[in-house]
């Protein structure tokens, strides 16, 4: 139901989704996707709700698209046939700024009129502050309703009266939020240690180059390039000794 409102097609079928899937990188950052489908045309789709502007930004977008496509694609996988994958964020505000209920993104070719980029790689964000009296909007209103007897679409009125007054629903809520706590808590910890880490290498380079010691040992000390300790060194107005 949420895919076709938000294509705005009744032909679509889901056929395979994955609630919370986390997508691993061998070189880099894992995400979990809010929710994994693909539809009987082959598209593969990564839904994102967001209450936190910040957790919508474009370039996450980007990088979720990104492993949509490594997620999706074999070692044998031929480049014509890679499949049609499509990012979906549904925002609580309207993070774009456009005033619009919904944004399709997709790229273009400047020196072709704009014409479209056909990669297949589209992104979508949606507009929940947009509540007008349309399909979209209706779904939109849903989504900040609490009571759902204020719902419009008894789909999604009766998954809340599930997980609100439903002994099993209640308890599979408790369970999730108190796994959203703990990862929460341990994303927390990780971005203290890294906080911790980059505090501790600037004191380093803040004490060896007010001790005058030469760049190149400064930069084998913490790992940094020669660029950025002398942008440091600027900063703090020092002096560097070559």
């Amino acid at each position: 139901m949420l895919l076709r409102i938000i294509q705005g097609r009744d032909d679509l079928q889901i056929v395979e989704m994955v609630t919370q899937n986390t997508v691993p990188n061998l070189y880099g950052r894992e995400v979990r996707f809010d929710v994994f489908a693909k539809d009987s045309q082959g598209t593969a789709y990564d839904f994102e709700v967001q209450r936190s502007d910040a957790g919508a930004v474009p370039l996450r977008a980007r990088y979720n698209s990104s492993l949509l496509d490594a997620m999706e694609v074999q070692k044998s996988t031929n480049w014509k046939d890679l499949p049609k994958t499509c990012v979906i964020f549904i925002t609580e505000h309207d993070v774009l700024q456009g005033n619009q209920p919904i944004y399709h993104i997709r790229r273009k070719i400047e020196e072709m009129n704009n014409s479209t980029f056909h990669d297949n790689a589209d992104i979508i964000y949606v507009n929940a502050a947009h509540q007008a009296d349309d399909a979209l909007g209706r779904l939109m209103h849903d989504f900040h309703c609490t009571n759902a007897d204020d719902m419009y679409y008894p789909e999604l009125a009766q998954r809340v009266k599930f997980y609100k007054t439903n002994d099993k629903g209640v308890s599979k809520m408790c369970e999730i939020m108190n796994e959203v706590l703990n990862e929460g808590r341990a994303e927390g910890r990780a971005e203290g240690r890294a906080e911790g880490e980059r505090n501790m290498e600037m004191t380093i380079v803040k004490r060896m180059l007010l001790k005058h010691k030469p760049l190149i040992e400064i930069i084998d000390a913490v790992d940094w390039s020669k660029e950025r300790v002398i942008a440091f060194a600027k900063e703090n107005n020092i002096p560097i000794t070559e």
